[in-house]
């Protein structure tokens, strides 16, 4: 199993950008989507969000980041490869949740910093919640997401200079 080193950086990059990117997606045009604003009997709006349309929202999104990471992003990698570079990214955001949730007085303000980096795998962690009920397994297996895009990797390295 030949790994090449020059393609490590993939996943995690693509990770970190696609978070970001959701992030600010679900704050700018999330809001037409799901924001709902009604106004009560005494006349003060009330703006709630319909889970139902942001469960849609949300799913789109991961769907859409997973399917241009694996039929775009990592078209050329391995599958050993994309697994290598998940596992890193998977270890990084494993140890940031880890200290979120049990360091005690972790500041609120890294952890703010830090949603904007993990928003592709907090979809899916609230997704898991929602299924099984348990805030700590949801969101520590969640970090385990960049694995999903191990089946769209090639099985071997193809040379270009076979004939």
């Amino acid at each position: 199993m030949k790994i090449r080193i020059n393609t490590l950086w993939r996943v995690p990059v693509f990770c970190l950008v696609s978070s970001w990117v959701s992030f600010y997606l679900t704050i700018y045009l999330g809001r037409f989507f799901f924001i709902v604003k009604t106004v009560g009997v005494d006349g003060v709006s009330e703006v709630s969000a319909d889970p139902l349309r942001s469960a849609i929202f949300n799913g789109g999104l991961f769907l859409i980041v997973l399917l241009l990471g694996g039929l775009w992003a990592f078209r050329t990698m391995t599958r050993a490869e994309i697994a290598v570079s998940a596992a890193i990214i998977s270890a990084i955001y494993l140890a940031l949740t880890l200290m979120q949730l049990y360091l005690p007085n972790f500041p609120a303000s890294i952890s703010v910093e830090l949603a904007t980096f993990q928003n592709w795998i907090s979809i899916l962690s609230s997704g898991l919640y929602k299924i099984i009920g348990r805030f700590n397994l949801s969101v520590l297996s969640a970090n385990l997401a960049p694995f999903l895009f191990v089946p769209f990797g090639r099985k071997a390295i193809h040379s270009s200079n076979q004939i």
